[in-house]
């Protein structure tokens, strides 16, 4: 079985991604996050079959009642917003016991990763789905340094691909600023928040090709106006059937309506999605500095420039989209928060440059128009 780890770009899309996937017959994922951490290692250590479905059940206890599942809001889903999903735990334990004393688990630097697939089977068979149909397991990490964790520490010598979800990266920053900055009086978001997404803009594709395996992007704008051309794309490239599924935004079949970081509903794939950012949020000698250090991205991806891009040294003043979270920070009292603000702003000043992007190998988007 193939696996695929999925990671997001900022406010990229990773969820809608996966909610297109939901349902397909050759597809095995779980309905959220994997963390890739010390509690997962936890989880998978154990050689007790009832262990580990106990922990995991513990520990992903809104994979079995989506009505836990705040941020994304899976106790909303359907037409009238009012639907949930409910995992049956016993049967979940049955099942993976019956696929655990069934396969034979060598002591491998596998056995982490083989564990981890025999808990999605037995939720996949849970759920009704017939596992045997199943080609590839898509695992979502949503964070390139879970990611990163995934690759040391679980998989072990098991091949994998990466597949991550990409933006116009105007959009890609000042999505999340306006976003995060409504959502819980903006508490969440504070100065490592803007270095997070600058970074993650700039230098993710680079950290992701790190890892020395293929990757694969999904570009959010192609994924909504070209949709069945981009997941004609995916599946031919991995041997999957196309069904229809993949045309509809959907948690167990559900019409899933978009996480609570966005504000309002969002309606599944749309046709007519337009790129658009928030001009407040930058001063024209930002929107000049990033378009010059990701000048051979925008062309790469068919993105469009918006001004004439400046040089480099821009960089050394401060972005108004950071002092923008400055302000936040000190609105807030985050403390804490306030005396990382230095470190952020050296951080992005050494490591947010042209010299990022220099010898960039771009990995191929599917279904590109």
């Amino acid at each position: 079985m193939k696996t695929i780890l999925a990671v997001g770009g900022s406010r990229a899309g990773l969820e809608f991604l996966l909610s297109l996937l939901d349902g397909h017959t050759e597809v095995l994922q779980f309905p959220g996050t994997i963390y890739g951490n010390k509690k997962l290692i936890h989880i998978l250590s154990h050689n007790n079959s009832s262990e580990i479905s106990s922990n995991f059940i513990k520990n992903y206890q809104h994979f079995f009642d989506s009505r836990l599942s705040t941020i994304e809001r899976h106790y909303m889903l359907g037409n009238d917003k009012n639907q949930y999903y409910l995992v049956d735990k016993e049967k979940f334990k049955k099942n993976f016991l019956e696929i655990y004393k069934n396969r034979q688990i060598k002591k491998s630097s596998n056995q982490l990763y083989e564990k981890l697939l025999m808990l999605c089977q037995a939720y996949s068979k849970t759920c009704g789905q017939d596992i045997s149909k199943k080609k590839i397991i898509v695992i979502n990490c949503h964070l390139i340094e879970l990611v990163k964790f995934f690759a040391k520490k679980i998989m072990g010598n098991i091949d994998f691909d990466i597949i991550h979800t990409i933006r116009n990266p105007l959009s890609a920053i000042s999505s999340p600023l306006n976003n995060w900055l409504k959502y819980n009086s903006g508490k969440d978001f504070l100065a490592m928040s803007i270095y997070f997404h600058l970074d993650l803009v700039v230098n993710g594709i680079k950290k992701l090709k790190k890892i020395n395996k293929k990757v694969f992007l999904f570009r959010l704008e192609t994924l909504h106006r070209n949709n069945s051309g981009v997941m004609a794309d995916f599946c031919k490239t991995y041997d999957l059937r196309y069904e229809s599924c993949l045309e509809n935004s959907t948690y167990f079949n559900m019409k899933w309506w978009g996480d609570i970081i966005s504000g309002r509903d969002l309606n599944g794939v749309n046709k007519d999605y337009n790129i658009s950012f928030d001009s407040k949020k930058f001063y024209k000698r930002d929107i000049q500095f990033l378009e010059f250090i990701l000048k051979d991205y925008i062309i790469f991806y068919k993105y469009k420039f918006t001004t004439e891009a400046s040089n480099f040294f821009f960089n050394i003043f401060p972005m108004r989209c950071e002092i923008i979270t400055w302000k936040n920070t000190f609105k807030h009292k985050r403390f804490k928060h306030i005396l990382s603000i230095p470190l952020f702003y050296i951080k992005r000043l050494i490591f947010i440059n042209k010299f990022s992007q220099k010898n960039l190998n771009m990995p191929r988007v599917f279904g590109m128009e």
